[in-house]
């Protein structure tokens, strides 16, 4: 490990190696900024209607395959003084099993039944707050039927048991991360998937003679009510909902408080902003249904936001039906939020009455069964495999990656200096409105007349701080530009944006060894892109493109990438045809074989959406022929080894 007296004696060494950080202050808060223009460029002028949210919704949360067939099953019975819990399963996609439980009041017929499915934490519905709840529920006259969500209780799909390959370390929430960040390589949303269960759950509830079947409610309890907004919205057969709600508020622009919190795959949906549809409008889909909203937490956004709600349910000619209850947020599920619960859904479903105070309920054990069928990861290897992409050609490839046209703006010198037989320039280039690549160019003193375009990420580490008391020392300057110019090289190192020196700045988060790369900084970033029917993926691509355009000024063009950048090089080389070799170190072989392997480890960033549907990353590479493809996978192959 170098400290901090050794880095900066390396870093006098390289000279300028820092990126012109010192002289560009308002870099690291330049994507938050340009996406934040996007966003307000991107807003209708109208907000939707709910009928258009929902249908929207429908569109991008898709595709939903027919219903499976009714093959559910009660696995065992537990009788309780006045009602009974089941143990069920049904089927949400063919041989994709849920599990849940249905709790019944003794003697019920056509009874009001609500949808229950368990928040993204780590214990399962089991835990005594949800026994608690369900138990109210049935105690007023209701049918619950409370279901695992992928990835939580027996639905993991990967344990820390003995023998079993699952990593103990990944929690409920990095799991469904994973397998989200699987179907965004198909065009596919793991909150679709969220949603298919719970309308699954919905078809197993009427088939149930003790429910009535226009008599369906939904009640959560999650991070923000995500999954259960969303179901609620595109399941009208859901026809009362009490959901929790915590950064809650319109999603864009982006608050530089809570941005990085917002990292995991069923946060953001395709082109969702390019709609006008963030969270606090998948809420206002149920307009004119009776909504309760619940707050447990402080959170900045949240009266705004409510008001739009309120404001959408008086436009409809029904502000009854909408309302909102908070408490404190110490118990999991707080009491009075439960007592709110019931009484909001025993007013709206007109049952005889509901408690006004708690009668603890005895947690019963025994209510977890094992789940058959598929894994999320068989189903996804099964669809990967059905895909075949028509050949690539240069056209498609540029379709996908939309390279900028229109003026090119000239880069700007900002520095130089020398050191040695190297002069090294301060740059900042113009990738597009809003955004300037800080880089450097190293001119050796005998130039070999090629132009080395350099670039590096690897955001699966521990974001850097750079706020606060506790910072940690930065990472030592990557002494490859310099070493290729010993060779005679001219060097364009650029930092695209995001990284380096581009990286917003960020309060310490919990690591997440060693599956950061699921829910990071650079994750949050790239899920604001796909909001805008974009890619921070296809935007690295972009700026490396501009770096070449500056480059093709000063000789024959390279481009070499290392960790992240390989695969920003290899597009950028078959996109460019004044590249003549692309040198890739460390990168993927495949997106492919991100579907292939359970447990992937490389950025999720990297991810385009629906990537595999168009190409695959060896696909692209054979766009580069008859021009040299260098791919260094070989150990202790490195970029600056090259003669």
């Amino acid at each position: 490990m170098m400290n901090r007296r050794q880095f900066f004696l390396a870093s006098a060494v390289a000279a300028g190696a820092s990126h012109l950080s010192a002289q560009s202050g308002d870099l690291p808060d330049m994507l938050l900024k340009y996406f934040a223009q996007r966003f307000e460029a991107a807003r209708p002028k109208m907000p939707p209607s709910p009928a258009e949210i929902r249908r929207i919704l429908r569109e991008i949360t898709g595709p939903y395959p027919q219903a499976a067939r009714q093959s559910a099953r009660v696995a065992k019975t537990t009788a309780r003084d006045g009602y009974r819990i089941e143990n069920v399963l049904f089927e949400s996609r063919p041989d994709y099993w849920v599990t849940a439980n249905i709790w019944i009041p003794t003697g019920a017929s056509k009874a009001p039944a609500i949808v229950m499915p368990r928040g993204h934490f780590d214990p399962d519905r089991m835990m005594g707050d949800y026994q608690q709840i369900a138990f109210d529920l049935v105690r007023a006259g209701f049918v619950v039927l409370s279901y695992d969500p992928i990835g939580q209780g027996p639905r993991r799909q990967r344990w820390s048991e003995p023998g079993a390959k699952f990593d103990g370390l990944i929690s409920t929430s990095l799991e469904h991360a994973l397998i989200g960040n699987k179907l965004a390589l198909l065009g596919e949303s793991v909150a679709g998937w969220q949603v298919r269960d719970g309308m699954a759950a919905v078809d197993y509830l009427m088939t149930r003679p003790e429910v009535d079947p226009a008599r369906i409610g939904c009640a959560d309890h999650s991070d923000n009510g995500a999954e259960s907004s969303l179901l609620c919205a595109i399941d009208e057969r859901i026809r009362c909902a009490v959901l929790h709600a915590a950064r809650f508020g319109h999603r864009w622009p982006p608050d530089p408080t809570t941005w990085i919190v917002v990292d995991d795959t069923q946060e953001y949906l395709p082109g969702a902003a390019l709609h006008g549809i963030d969270v606090c409008e998948t809420f206002a889909a149920l307009t004119p249904r009776p909504l309760l909203v619940l707050r447990e937490n402080p959170d900045t956004g949240f009266d705004s936001a409510i008001e739009h709600l309120r404001e959408r349910y008086r436009t409809a000619g029904e502000p009854g039906k909408f309302g909102v209850q908070s408490a404190d947020g110490s118990q999991t599920w707080p009491a009075r939020l439960r007592l709110e619960t019931v009484a909001w859904f025993s007013q709206w479903f007109r049952t005889a009455g509901s408690p006004k105070s708690e009668t603890d309920v005895i947690p019963v054990s025994g209510l977890r069964e094992s789940c058959p069928g598929k894994s999320a990861y068989e189903l996804i290897q099964d669809r990967a495999a059905e895909i075949r992409p028509a050949k690539l050609t240069l056209e498609r490839l540029q379709s996908v990656i939309r390279p900028h046209s229109g003026k090119r703006e000239p880069a700007i010198i900002l520095n130089s200096t020398t050191v040695g037989d190297l002069r090294i320039d301060g740059l900042q280039i113009p990738s597009e409105p809003g955004i300037r690549l800080p880089a450097k160019l190293v001119n050796p003193l005998s130039p070999n007349g090629k132009v080395v375009v350099y670039v590096s990420g690897d955001v699966t580490k521990l974001d850097p701080v750079t706020t606060g008391d506790d910072v940690e020392d930065p990472a030592p300057p990557d002494p490859t530009p310099e070493k290729l110019a010993a060779k005679g090289y001219i060097v364009l190192a650029v930092d695209v944006r995001g990284i380096g020196a581009m990286a917003p700045r960020i309060p310490r988060r919990g690591f997440r060894v060693p599956y950061h790369h699921l829910m990071n900084r650079d994750m949050a970033l790239n899920m604001m892109a796909w909001a805008l029917g974009d890619s921070l993926f296809a935007m690295r691509v972009r700026d490396v493109l501009r770096a070449v355009d500056h480059a093709s000024t000063l000789g024959e063009v390279w481009v070499a990438g290392k960790d992240m950048g390989a695969t920003w090089a290899v597009f950028a080389g078959a996109l460019d045809h004044r590249v003549t070799h692309v040198i890739a170190q460390n990168g993927p072989v495949s997106w492919k074989s991100l579907i292939t392997n359970d447990l992937f480890h490389q950025a999720s960033s990297q991810i385009h959406w629906g990537i595999l549907r168009e190409l695959d990353i060896p696909d692209v590479a054979r766009l580069i022929a008859p021009r040299k493809l260098t791919v260094l996978d070989q150990p202790g192959a490195t970029v600056d080894g090259l003669a």
